[in-house]
C-alpha cells in the first residue's frame, strides 16, 4: 500500500477518537443506545471540525452487530464491510462535483429499496450547500416521505446556503473549531505514534496555525514530516510554510508604527524575494500586533493598534482573490500607516469649528433626504392604487378603491409558501404586493417575468387554495403588472437639488 496522509492515517475510528465535540457525540451514542436514529441530519462547521469523520462512525455505529455504548465495534462483517467500502449501502457523495437533480433522483430510486448487507442504508452527502436549487427540491420530497432504515447525513461549511425547508426537516448539530491545546494533545500523539522527537514550540505554533481545524494541522505536520529530519523544530516549520522570520516582522512593525513608508516599501521587497508566503505575512503579522496589543496601556495607544488588527484581518481574503498580491499589501500597510498620522495629529480650533460645521450640514442634508423618501413611499402607495384602477381589463369587476386594502399577514403567507416547497413561487412572489378588496384578491408586480409566471392558472389556484386553507379567504385572484416606468424619484430630487453624491459618503 502506499502512504496514507496523516489526517486520513489517524482519522478516528469512534466516538470517543472525535477531539473536542464531545457534546455532540454523546448526544449521537445516547440516540444509537436507545434506537432514536433520526432519519436525516445536519453536520455543520468549519473545516477540518471532524463533521465527515463523525459521519463515518454513525454510520458504521447505527449498523454495527456488537455495539457497545453507542460505538461500533469495528470488528464485525457489517463494520468491516464499511469500514473497507464493500458495501453498496453506505454511499458518501461529494455535493461539489455531484450537484446536480439528476444525481439527487439516482438517490430517490435507489432509497425504494431496502439495504442488502445492513440494517440502514446511509447517504454522506458532503458540502451540501453546492447542491442545485432543483437538486435540493428533488432531495426535499425524499425527506417529506423518508423511507424506513435510510438515513441521510448532510455535511456543510455553509448552512446558511441551505433552504429552510431542508433544514427544518433535519435534526441539526453545529461542530466548533478546535482549541489550540487539544490541537496540541493530537499533534503530540501522532508524533509518538510516528516515533518523532519534536520541539515543544514547533508543536504549539503548528496548533496556532490550524485555526481550529485539526486536518490542517496534520497536514502541516504532513508537510514537515516529510523532511525527514530527526526533530521537529521550529525553525523548520517556519521554513516549511514560508514564514517570515521575526527579525523582519519587528521591523515591519516598527516601519508601520513610525510612519515609514519607505522602509514598508523595502521589506516587503525583500520578504517576497526571500519568497515566502504573503498571506502568512498578514497572519504573523496580526500575532504580532496582537502582542503589542496586550502590553499597551494607554487608551489610545490601544485603539489605534486594534484598528491595525482590524485592517490586517481584513486582507487575507482580498489577498486570496488578488491577481497581484504584492501591490495589495503595499498599499494597503501605506494607508494603515498613514491612517495613524491623521489619528495622531491633534486637530486645531478651526479644524474642530469645520469638521463640525461639516457635520452639521451634513446632517440636514439626510434629514431633507429622508423626508423626501417617506414622501416619495406614500406618493407610490397612492400611484399603486390609482394605476391598478387604470389597469383593469374590462372583464374584471371594478375594484372599488375605498374597499382595497394591503393584505397584511403577506410575509406569513410566502412562509407557507416556501414550507409547502413551492420555492419558484416564493421567487415571484418577493418584489409584488397583495392588495384585499370584497371581490377579488391583487398582485402587483413591476416584474414581467414575476408576472407571466403569476398568470400562470396553475399558480392562481395554489395561491388561492392557501389563501383559503389558511385565512378562509375564498375569492378570485387577480395578477397586475406595473406597465409604466417612471424615473426614480429619488434620483431625480438629488439631481435636481444642490446636494452631490460624495457629500453623503
Amino acid at each position: 500500500m502506499g502512504y496514507i496522509a496523516l489526517y486520513r492515517k489517524y482519522r478516528p475510528d469512534k466516538f470517543n477518537d472525535i477531539i473536542g465535540q464531545e457534546n455532540i457525540t454523546s448526544i449521537l451514542k445516547n440516540q444509537i443506545k436507545n434506537l432514536k436514529i433520526s432519519h436525516a441530519y445536519i453536520f455543520s462547521g468549519s473545516r477540518g471540525t471532524g463533521k465527515t469523520s463523525a459521519a463515518k462512525v454513525f454510520a458504521r455505529a447505527i449498523n454495527c452487530l456488537h455495539p457497545a455504548d453507542g460505538e461500533p465495534c469495528n470488528e464485525c462483517e457489517a463494520c468491516r464491510s464499511i469500514l473497507e467500502g464493500d458495501t453498496t449501502d453506505v454511499v458518501e457523495m461529494d455535493a461539489a462535483s455531484n450537484n446536480s437533480v439528476e444525481n439527487i433522483r439516482q438517490i430517490r430510486n435507489e432509497v425504494i429499496y431496502a439495504a442488502t448487507s445492513v440494517k440502514y442504508r446511509v447517504y454522506i452527502i458532503d458540502e451540501v450547500h453546492m447542491l442545485t436549487t432543483s437538486a435540493f427540491n428533488a432531495l426535499l420530497k425524499t425527506l417529506e416521505e423518508p423511507p424506513e432504515n435510510v438515513v441521510f447525513i448532510l455535511a456543510t461549511t455553509e448552512q446558511h446556503k441551505i433552504p429552510v425547508t431542508i433544514l427544518s426537516r433535519c435534526l441539526r448539530f453545529e461542530f466548533s473549531k478546535i482549541s489550540e491545546e487539544n490541537i496540541k494533545r493530537r499533534i503530540i500523539y501522532v508524533l509518538d505514534e510516528e516515533k518523532v522527537k519534536y520541539e515543544t514550540k514547533a508543536v504549539e505554533y503548528i496548533a496556532k496555525l490550524a485555526d481550529g481545524a485539526l486536518r490542517d494541522a496534520l497536514s502541516i505536520l504532513d508537510r514537515c514530516l516529510s523532511e525527514k529530519d530527526e526533530v521537529l523544530k521550529l525553525t523548520k516549520v517556519e521554513e516549511i510554510i514560508g514564514a517570515t522570520s521575526k527579525d523582519i516582522l519587528e521591523k515591519l512593525v516598527e516601519a508601520i508604527l513610525n510612519k515609514n513608508s519607505i522602509e514598508i516599501l523595502n521589506t516587503i521587497d525583500l520578504v517576497v524575494k526571500r519568497g515566502k508566503d504573503l498571506r502568512q505575512l498578514i497572519y504573523s503579522l496580526t500575532e504580532e500586533f496582537l502582542e503589542i496589543l496586550i502590553n499597551v496601556e494607554n487608551k489610545e495607544e490601544s485603539k489605534k493598534i486594534s484598528n491595525i488588527i482590524d485592517e490586517l484581518s481584513k486582507l487575507d481574503n482580498e489577498i486570496r482573490l488578488s491577481v497581484k498580491p504584492t501591490i495589495l499589501i503595499k498599499s494597503a500597510l501605506i494607508r494603515i500607516s498613514n491612517s495613524l498620522i491623521k489619528d495622531g495629529q491633534s486637530i486645531s480650533s478651526s479644524d474642530n469649528n469645520f469638521t463640525n460645521n461639516k457635520i452639521d450640514s451634513l446632517e440636514n442634508e439626510i434629514n431633507k433626504l429622508f423626508n423626501i423618501i417617506n414622501n416619495i413611499k406614500k406618493e407610490e402607495k397612492v400611484s399603486e392604487i390609482k394605476e391598478l384602477e387604470l389597469q383593469s381589463d374590462k372583464s374584471e369587476k371594478t375594484i372599488n378603491k375605498d374597499k382595497l386594502k394591503l393584505f397584511k399577514n403577506y410575509e406569513d403567507f410566502k412562509n407557507i409558501i416556501v414550507s409547502k416547497g413551492k420555492l419558484k413561487l416564493f421567487s415571484t412572489l418577493a418584489g409584488a404586493t397583495m392588495f384585499l378588496s370584497d371581490e377579488n384578491v391583487v398582485i402587483i408586480t413591476s416584474n414581467e417575468f414575476a408576472y407571466k409566471m403569476l398568470s400562470i392558472e396553475e399558480q392562481k389556484d395554489t395561491i388561492a387554495n392557501i389563501l383559503k386553507s389558511e385565512y378562509s379567504i375564498d375569492i378570485p385572484v387577480i395578477i397586475k403588472l406595473k406597465k409604466q416606468v417612471i424615473e426614480n424619484k429619488l434620483e431625480k430630487t438629488l439631481k435636481d437639488s444642490s446636494t452631490e453624491y460624495t457629500n453623503l459618503d
